[in-house]
């Protein structure tokens, strides 16, 4: 799997920024996460590897 960004032209048109191995004619599948949703998987996840990294008496962190 390429990840490729792509500029928005209109509602229906996608510029790449660089060239794929796609053929015309062929079709890709776009993923477009919903408004904030990819930055709150990523904060959740980096605040559990935060905590993990702490040993039980350092518990005064557990409250973020």
């Amino acid at each position: 799997m390429d990840v490729i960004k792509a500029k928005i032209l209109d509602s229906t048109h996608l510029e790449l920024s660089q060239p794929t191995s796609a053929r015309q004619g062929e079709y890709v599948q776009v993923f477009i996460p919903e408004a904030g949703e990819e930055n709150h998987l990523w904060q959740e996840s980096a605040k559990q590897h935060y905590l993990n990294a702490y040993d039980e008496q350092d518990a005064i962190y557990d409250e973020l």
